[in-house]
């Protein structure tokens, strides 16, 4: 009976890692680790070689500072993307300086405190949509907004 309950258990254990596993997105590069699974996200997307928030991404903006607004204790993580187009130094970059500009909104243009605001960008490694490269895709030039 023991061993029927240790086998039972381990087989449990190892059924619910493999359900994590699978609902787990690993984003690269490093400046990238694990969210959680109950965030509220919002996405902002830009258009092509720009890191300037356009008219639409201000309107998802005011819904993410009502939000955070309404509570208080949770932090919002900003990953900017690229699409494949140019070179991966300047999609890293490109990707870093469509997060700050996110921030900036968030931070410097509506008082949300710094540390509720964590920065991070992945170039064109983690798309949303995956593509050959020189391919341009206007859902992988966005930054996701992660509320948790």
């Amino acid at each position: 009976m023991l061993n029927r309950r240790t086998s039972l258990r381990s087989f449990t254990i190892v059924a619910a890692l493999g359900l994590l596993g699978g609902c787990s997105k690993v984003i690269a590069p490093e400046q990238v680790g694990p969210i959680g699974v109950n965030a509220v996200w919002f996405h902002i997307r830009f258009a092509n070689d720009s890191a300037v928030v356009g008219q639409d991404g201000q309107k998802v903006i005011t819904d993410i500072i009502a939000y955070l607004n309404a509570n208080p204790g949770s932090v919002a993580t900003l990953i900017g993307r690229t699409d494949t187009v140019g070179s991966k130094d300047y999609n890293a970059h490109l990707s870093h300086l469509r997060a700050d500009a996110v921030r900036d909104a968030l931070v410097y243009a509506a008082a949300i405190p710094a540390d509720r605001v964590e920065v991070r960008w992945t170039g064109a490694s983690s798309p949303a949509v995956p593509t050959n490269d020189q391919v341009s895709a206007s859902a992988n030039r966005v930054v996701d907004i992660a509320i948790h």
